[in-house]
């Protein structure tokens, strides 16, 4: 079986959509080394495979610069030409109009331009829009990393069940526990961090929620200094002065974007984690923080229940009082984030990015399964 590969987001190594499709494929090419997976782009990309039976197809194209023109005009053709049986696309990369008979699969990863509009700068929900509706509606398959994104994918984008499937995302490998005192030596050292500290990982920007998190900080003077890691994103000016004036007063530690090598630490060292954000598709941090035995306490929005489960504790999204009451029981409890550590081991054993390669190989062979029979047969 030949399998396309939309690797467009490799061109952004950083982002969840590239670890994400960079963990499966990696899994797929080991449960199903016969098949040839062919990935395709039309700019130069980072590809962070390990050894199988892959190779990467990088045409570009004058007339189509622009990655989303390329998809629809250049595509169609390589995939014909090439002989794909299935090819998977992220987000909106997928053909409209494929050249030959293909099982076309999409990944949605969120709903953001239909939940939170504006969380997004224009020109992106206008392509999200247009583009994510169409895409959905061309494929034959359509998985979301989460039923409460395949709940919205219905409801917003009028995906039939028959369609529609669930695979869960899960944690790299890289997050497991580090030694607690070994790891607040090794931040010592990186970020100046105290041996006790309240972390949020994430970009910031208003849909992930920052200033409900530093409104209930100020309500509880005896929480530890809060750190906040993670890039600068858009729309974020007003957040950063409040950090700012949060970090005069003692109360907050800002130390940017991070290495992805330095995050296991980051979160076996932390007393807790808080997760604050307003909407998600499926809500990796969490995951990543009770891969590494931190205990999380997030908003109960969206994906995150489904995420957490019973090993995480939640409060009402948006709601600083309510985190902050949320905040002061578990800081005066150290049994209790002992045992969220715990739990948070287990539940985050119960997502693997292996079972979800083999699931996603199922439901392209059996999509796949109609056409090699052909008519008649």
């Amino acid at each position: 079986m030949r399998i396309g590969v939309d690797a467009v987001p490799f061109a952004f190594e950083r982002t969840g959509v590239a670890r994400y499709l960079g963990s499966v494929l990696d899994e797929m090419l080991a449960v199903d080394p016969a098949s040839e997976f062919l990935l395709y782009t039309p700019i130069p990309v980072s590809v962070p495979l390990r050894s199988g039976n892959w190779q990467l197809r990088l045409v570009p194209d004058r007339l189509a610069l622009r990655p989303s023109v390329w998809v629809q005009t250049t595509l169609p053709g390589l995939l014909a030409s090439d002989k794909v049986d299935a090819f998977w696309g992220q987000p909106t990369n997928l053909p409209l109009r494929p050249k030959h008979k293909c099982f076309q699969m999409l990944t949605v990863h969120d709903l953001v331009p239909y939940v939170v509009p504006d969380s997004m700068r224009f020109r992106s929900w206008l392509r999200m829009r247009i583009m994510l509706g169409l895409t959905a509606r061309a494929a034959d398959a359509v998985i979301a990393d989460s039923w409460a994104t395949a709940a919205l994918a219905r409801r917003y984008l009028g995906i039939d069940m028959e369609r529609l499937h669930v695979v869960h995302a899960a944690a790299q490998g890289m997050f497991r526990p580090v030694p607690r005192d070994q790891a607040r030596a090794a931040l010592m050292d990186e970020f100046g961090l105290p041996r006790s500290y309240i972390l949020f990982v994430s970009t910031i920007e208003p849909r992930k929620d920052h200033l409900t998190l530093l409104r209930a900080i100020a309500r509880v003077p005896h929480a530890p200094l809060l750190v906040l890691a993670g890039g600068v994103g858009w729309r974020c000016n007003s957040i950063l002065r409040e950090i700012r004036v949060a970090e005069d007063a003692g109360r907050v530690k800002y130390v940017g974007r991070v290495d992805d090598d330095w995050l296991p630490a980051l979160y076996s060292a932390a007393t807790i984690s808080v997760y604050p954000s307003v909407y998600e598709g499926f809500g990796l941090p969490v995951l990543e923080a009770m891969s590494c035995g931190c205990p999380v306490l997030c908003s109960d929005s969206s994906s995150l229940p489904e995420v957490g489960g019973d090993a995480a504790c939640y409060f009402r999204t948006g709601d600083s009082e309510d985190l902050a009451r949320r905040l002061t029981e578990l800081l005066d409890d150290g049994d209790r984030l002992d045992a969220m550590s715990a739990a948070g081991l287990n539940q985050a054993n119960r997502f693997s990015f292996r079972t979800a390669a083999e699931e996603i190989l199922g439901i392209i062979r059996r999509g796949v399964a109609p056409s090699r029979r052909g008519p008649g047969r």
